[in-house]
């Protein structure tokens, strides 16, 4: 770094002099003749060290240094006088104006060694203001990265609440919140000698909608839905999405129980009138709701939570779209669902699982032409269940899955044994379920049981039996499942048809092989010309496809004989047999037992 010296001095030859002897150091110099034109050239030049002379016309050596420390603070100042300047100097060092003085004449080493000096001197002030100037410039900096950090941690914190409080997905309070804001309207409600309301929400089949539609396309409908209950409630209620397809609703301020109802009412009318738009499609949601009342159905939160949720499964059952007040009954009924929910999963374990047949017969003949198996629940406890009672729980919690692969397995196996006992022409249908049917490579599942028991799928021995909704909530998959399947030999039949989604369409694209006429349309027959009409349609569209037509529920005389005139194929129905054991279902085969059939007028 150059270094710059200022002489000031209206004495030409001593600042020529000086400038001899201090050139060899290195230094840059500048001169003046005078302090005015000294500051005039510091104003153009910065000078590390400056030299003047005391006594100069205009202004002295003392009063130009003190004004040159004042514009420039680091510039080192010395002053050379003579020996009746001591006073003036000695008084301008004590008030720190110069740095050093100079007595003439000068001794030359001791000028270079104390101008080298200076020039140290300010060379390290400079540096340690540089050096305050980095602490001021690093503490500034660091005063505002603790902003920062403060502010970002601030909003980490917010982030952070939210993440834990709210869900992501509807931007709702969470379960969390919700049960913290409960506890929060209860102790209100308790010193104010208030009521208020839980009500426990959910979306009636939204789980068709994600098989049907995709998730994303079930996520916007959860969004929707949220945004709609938000609506149609007060600032001062909460609503909450507790899990999946479950909302909750905190209603404050309940003046009466009916109310609370009041509230349900307005909810399943915003859904139930209105379909929900998404992309290209409209949607239409109803909604299962059920209500508890402080401080009738509970004095706490897990209390009032417990009781709405076991009104909103009696919602559900009474078949969704209504509301529930929890009716103390309520809570015996779900632990009895719960009880019995434990024992079927043991059931299978314990083996207590059976299964009965029921013969189909040909209308012609009369001869026992295939059996449906049809399962039942021989439990210690409660004895030989109806279907009825425990298909529907299987199906809920998913355990007829694993229960179906059975039935499956116990069909094949019994029909392996019927053939090796000499009765080979059996045709043993099974029931699918939907669940069953989504399975990753169903058919691949089928035919590995029937070559487990020996069997050539492509005699017929085993058929499935369908419903119409399973076909079309999967229609794509199914087609490809059906298509696979058939091509090994695995016929097909639509149970319960004319009940569901009854579709041309579909019955053109899938491999289907028979008709099942519900009972309900053969119930009343011989009384009702409605059914009598849609069982004509139904055996002539069969017919009209190349298929085979089976009448269930026959249970009169009167009623097979219509059918059979209108040309139905097969039967089955308490007129021939009940459903029956395996050991009596054998029976009816080996002996050849027929249907009687009326004489020929």
């Amino acid at each position: 770094m150059e270094r710059t010296l200022l002489l000031v001095d209206d004495e030409e030859d001593v600042g020529a002099a000086l400038e001899r002897l201090l050139r060899h150091d290195g230094y840059k110099i500048l001169r003046a003749s005078s302090g005015q034109q000294g500051l005039e050239i510091l104003a153009q030049h910065e000078a590390g060290v400056v030299i003047s002379d005391q006594r100069m016309p205009g202004m002295s050596g003392v009063e130009f240094l003190t004004r040159v420390k004042e514009l420039y603070p680091d510039t080192i100042r010395i002053v050379l006088s003579g020996t009746g300047d001591f006073d003036t100097v000695t008084a301008a060092i004590n008030q720190g104006a110069i740095y050093k003085f100079f007595t003439k004449p000068w001794d030359n080493d001791v000028l270079r060694v104390d101008v080298m000096e200076a020039f140290w001197r300010q060379e390290l002030v400079r540096e340690k203001g540089q050096l305050l100037q980095q602490i001021q410039s690093a503490n500034e900096l660091l005063a505002q990265v603790n902003l920062d950090l403060a502010a970002a941690m601030e909003l980490k914190d917010g982030q952070i609440d939210r993440a834990v409080h709210y869900d992501a997905l509807t931007n709702l309070p969470n379960r969390l919140l919700f049960l913290d804001r409960l506890d929060q309207e209860l102790t209100r409600a308790q010193r104010d000698k208030s009521m208020m309301a839980v009500l426990s929400i959910d979306l009636d089949r939204f789980k068709q909608v994600n098989d049907s539609f995709g998730h994303p396309v079930g996520d916007q409908l959860l969004q929707a839905v949220a945004e709609r209950l938000g609506s149609q409630i007060r600032a001062c209620d909460t609503v909450a999405r507790i899990a999946d397809d479950e909302f909750c609703i905190a209603v404050t301020g309940v003046k009466t129980t009916h109310a609370a109802g009041e509230v349900a009412q307005k909810l399943l009318d915003a859904f139930a009138h209105n379909p929900i738009s998404i992309i290209d499609s409209e949607i239409f949601i109803t909604l299962s709701i059920g209500i508890s009342i402080y401080p009738v159905d509970g004095l706490n939160t897990t209390t009032l939570l417990k009781n709405a949720d076991a009104a909103l499964h009696q919602a559900k059952s009474e078949g969704r779209n209504n509301f529930q007040y929890y009716a103390e009954q309520m809570n015996a009924t779900a632990w009895q669902r719960l009880k019995l929910e434990t024992e079927l999963r043991r059931a299978l374990e314990r083996e207590e699982f059976v299964l009965f047949y029921q013969p189909k017969v040909d209308m012609d003949s009369g001869k026992i032409v295939g059996v449906e198996a049809l399962l039942r629940w021989q439990s210690p406890q409660r004895g030989l269940v109806a279907p009825g009672e425990f298909i529907p729980l299987l199906e809920d919690t998913g355990l007829i899955l694993p229960v179906g692969e059975w039935v499956l397995r116990a069909a094949c196996k019994q029909a392996r044994s019927w053939q090796a006992a000499g009765i080979p022409d059996v045709h043993i249908a099974v029931n699918l379920s939907t669940l069953q049917f989504k399975q990753p490579d169903f058919a691949g599942l089928v035919l590995g049981i029937l070559k487990e028991n020996g069997l050539d799928p492509a005699l017929g021995t085993i058929e499935l039996e369908l419903t119409e909704s399973l076909l079309m909530n999967n229609a794509e998959s199914a087609v490809e499942t059906l298509l696979n399947l058939h091509a090994a030999g695995i016929q097909f039949s639509i149970d319960d048809f004319g009940t569901g989604y009854s579709s041309l369409s579909y019955l053109k694209r899938f491999p289907i092989n028979s008709l099942k006429i519900d009972q309900s349309f053969v119930r009343d027959l011989s009384s009702d010309k409605e059914d009598e009409a849609i069982v004509a349609a139904i055996i002539a569209l069969g017919h009209s496809l190349g298929l085979k037509v089976v009448a269930e529920g026959v249970e009169t005389e009167a009623q097979h004989e219509q059918l059979r005139n209108k040309g139905c194929n097969e039967m089955q129905g308490f007129l021939f047999s009940r459903p029956v054991p395996e050991s009596e279902m054998t029976y009816l085969l080996q002996n050849g037992e027929k249907l009687q059939l009326p004489l020929e007028a």
